[in-house]
C-alpha cells in the first residue's frame, strides 16, 4: 500500500516555519498503516491546514456505494488474515446476511472500496486532512507540556479516510465498521450510542469502548478515550498517542490486510487440511481467487488461502505428477509441506514447486 499526500500552499503558509516538521509527522503517520498493510493499492490524500484554533484535525473523503450482499463478498474475498477469519467465519461479527434486513444503504470511503477490489486502484484523489495550526502541536520527540501529538492526530485523520468512520444509521446508511459494534454478545449496535464496543466475535470479546455520540454528538466509531490513544475522540495534551494494537486490528477488519502483489513469487511451509484432484478445466473458487487447476491445495498455517495447479497432458506432466505425489505422501503422514507460489487473488496463489522443508 502506498499512501501518497499532497501538500497544499496553504499547509506550508499556515505552518510555516513549522511546515516540515508537520511534513515529516503526517508522512511518519502514513508510515504507521502501510507498514502494518500490504494492500496493493495507492491511498492519495489532500493535505491542509488552516489558521486558529477552530479546526484541530479534521478528514474529508469520498463515498462508494454498496449493497450489503456485495459487502459481504468482498469482504470474503479479500480476508488475509486471522482477525478477518474471526470476523467472517462462525460466531464472527460479519454476518452473510444483511444486519439492517435489506432496509439499510451501505457505503465505503473511496480508499476502502479499492482495498476491497470494489473499484480499480488510481491516482484520483481519496480525500483530505486538515489540521488548525493555531494550536500547539509537539511534530517529533518527546510531548511537550501543554502541546499535542502531531503524529497521533495526523494518524486519527488519516485513518478516516480510509475508512474508520462510522456513518451509523445517518439517512438509514451505514458503514463496514457500524457491523463491528456490539454492546454485549450477540447485541449489534449499528447506530451508536452508550456502552458501544468494538468486536471482532460478535459482541463475545469487547475490545474497546466507542465514544458516546448520544452526549456529545461527535463520531460514532472513535474510542471512548479510556487510555491515550490515536483513535480517540478526545487527545489529551502532553502525551503521545499511539496507534495501538487494536487500532490495527480496527483498520484490518474494515478492509486492509496482508495481500500481496498479483505476481509475487512466495514461499509457505505447513501442513496440509485438504488435497484434491478433480475434474480436467472446472477450476476452484470465483474471482478474484478462482484458481485454473486441477489439483488444490489448504494448509492449517494458512487458513484463508487456496494454493493449486494444473494437471494436464502436456510436457509439465512428469514433473506436475511428482509434486501431487509429494502432497499426497506429505498429506498422508501429517508431514509438512513446502509451497512455492505465484499469488493470483487476494486468497489464491498457483503452486510452482512442491519439496520437503
Amino acid at each position: 500500500m502506498i499512501i501518497t499526500p499532497t501538500f497544499t500552499s496553504g499547509f506550508d503558509t499556515n505552518f510555516g516555519s513549522n511546515a516540515t516538521a508537520a511534513k515529516e509527522a503526517w508522512i511518519a503517520a502514513a508510515k504507521v498503516f502501510t507498514d502494518a498493510f500490504s494492500d496493493d493499492i495507492h491511498v492519495n490524500i489532500n493535505v491542509d491546514a488552516v489558521t486558529g484554533t477552530d479546526v484541530f484535525g479534521e478528514s474529508s473523503f469520498w463515498f462508494v456505494s454498496i449493497s450489503y450482499a456485495d459487502l459481504f463478498n468482498q469482504i470474503t474475498a479479500y480476508a488475509s488474515t486471522q482477525n478477518d477469519a474471526i470476523a467472517i467465519g462462525p460466531g464472527g461479527s460479519m454476518s452473510s446476511t444483511d444486519p439492517t434486513n435489506g432496509t439499510g444503504t451501505w457505503k465505503l470511503t473511496r480508499a476502502q472500496a479499492k482495498a476491497l477490489g470494489k473499484i480499480p486502484d488510481d491516482m484520483a484523489n481519496d480525500g483530505g486532512t486538515t489540521f488548525g495550526t493555531g494550536n500547539a502541536f509537539t511534530f517529533s520527540g518527546p510531548i511537550a507540556p501543554n502541546t499535542f501529538d502531531f503524529h497521533g492526530i495526523a494518524a486519527h485523520e488519516i485513518a478516516e479516510v480510509m475508512g474508520r468512520t462510522g456513518i451509523s444509521g445517518s439517512n438509514n446508511t451505514f458503514s463496514l465498521i457500524d457491523c463491528f459494534a456490539y454492546t454485549g454478545p450477540g447485541k449489534r449496535s449499528l447506530k451508536g450510542g452508550a456502552g458501544n464496543f468494538f468486536s471482532i466475535d460478535n459482541g463475545t470479546t469487547l475490545l474497546k469502548q466507542f465514544n458516546d455520540s448520544s452526549v456529545n454528538h461527535l463520531d460514532t466509531r472513535d474510542w471512548a478515550g479510556s487510555t491515550n490513544d490515536s483513535f480517540n475522540q478526545f487527545e489529551n495534551s502532553g502525551v503521545v498517542n499511539p496507534v495501538s494494537a487494536v487500532d490495527l486490528q480496527v483498520m484490518d477488519v474494515i478492509g486492509y490486510g496482508r495481500v500481496n502483489s498479483i505476481g509475487s513469487l512466495i514461499e509457505t511451509v505447513g501442513h496440509i487440511t485438504f488435497l484434491r484432484a478433480h475434474e480436467l478445466g472446472s477450476g476452484f473458487g470465483k474471482a478474484p481467487n478462482f484458481l485454473d487447476a486441477e489439483v488444490i491445495v489448504q494448509l492449517a498455517e494458512e487458513p484463508l488461502l487456496s494454493f493449486g495447479f494444473q494437471l494436464r497432458t502436456d510436457q509439465n506432466a512428469p514433473t506436475r505428477l511428482d509434486m501431487f505425489d509429494l502432497l499426497r505422501s506429505a498429506f498422508v503422514g501429517g508431514r509438512p509441506i513446502r509451497l512455492d507460489y505465484v499469488t493470483k487473488g487476494p486468497r489464491a496463489g498457483e503452486i510452482i514447486r512442491v519439496a520437503n522443508p
